[in-house]
């Protein structure tokens, strides 16, 4: 006989009910429903890493390498499944992927104002996404915060001049590296996913495609930390 507690059980704790009430698992097409809910669960994802970046932020202000390594830690192993995420959709058919795009209309991931606030938190910083089409005046408030705050890389870069402990210092550094390397390889599996059924053509609601995708794989979320400390 299992023991009374007062805890709530498994469903509760997760808001199952409230969740897949709102989660796009229930349309019609099951192709649509494994797009849609592959980008819900990047969402929630995003909004995992921001938490544990606001972390690092906060652990290297404090000079706590340690904190600092442990709040990183998690992060390449997000950015690994949001890859997998993509294998996920390269399972579906041109033509079913086809006419997802055409239902979309003029949404597109483009359009995830999380992600550019992890761009925005690390440092990479470009106020010309402000006026992406699509976002509300909430996702814009959201990023010109965050164009106001202090950036992860500017709290790295503050640490490392005054940490005496260099191992201490590198430690952080290759955390955060890890993190930034599996960005790069999550942003060039996008650009792979997008030519394998766009080849050259334009994205959906009219983004670049594959082009845009493969120059954005050049760019580093954290370009410091790729330069060993000396």
């Amino acid at each position: 006989m299992n023991a009374v507690t007062d805890h709530p059980p498994y469903g509760q704790v997760l808001r199952l009910d409230e969740l897949l009430g709102t989660a796009r698992v229930h349309d019609d097409d099951v192709d649509h429903v494994l797009f849609l809910a592959v980008h819900q669960s990047s969402e929630i994802l995003f909004a995992v890493g921001l938490r544990h970046l606001e972390e690092i932020r906060a652990a290297l202000d404090e000079g706590d390498g340690d904190k600092a390594v442990r709040r990183a830690a998690p992060l390449p192993l997000l950015m690994s499944t949001l890859t997998r995420h993509f294998d996920v959709l390269a399972t579906l058919t041109p033509a079913a992927f086809e006419d997802i795009r055409q239902a979309l209309g003029d949404a597109s991931g483009f359009q995830s104002a999380q992600f550019r606030e992890i761009e925005f938190l690390c440092g990479l910083r470009d106020s010309r996404y402000l006026t992406t089409p699509g976002f509300t005046e909430r996702d814009r408030a959201r990023l010109e915060a965050r164009l106001k705050e202090r950036s992860v890389a500017e709290a790295y870069r503050e640490y490392v001049d005054a940490c005496a402990d260099r191992p201490a210092a590198d430690r952080v550094r290759l955390a955060l590296l890890a993190f930034d390397e599996a960005a790069t390889v999550w942003r060039a599996r996008h650009a792979v996913l997008a030519e394998r059924f766009l080849g050259t053509a334009a994205g959906t609601a009219g983004s670049e495609g594959a082009g845009y995708l493969w120059r954005a794989a050049l760019r580093r979320m954290l370009p410091e930390v790729w330069t060993p400390l000396s």
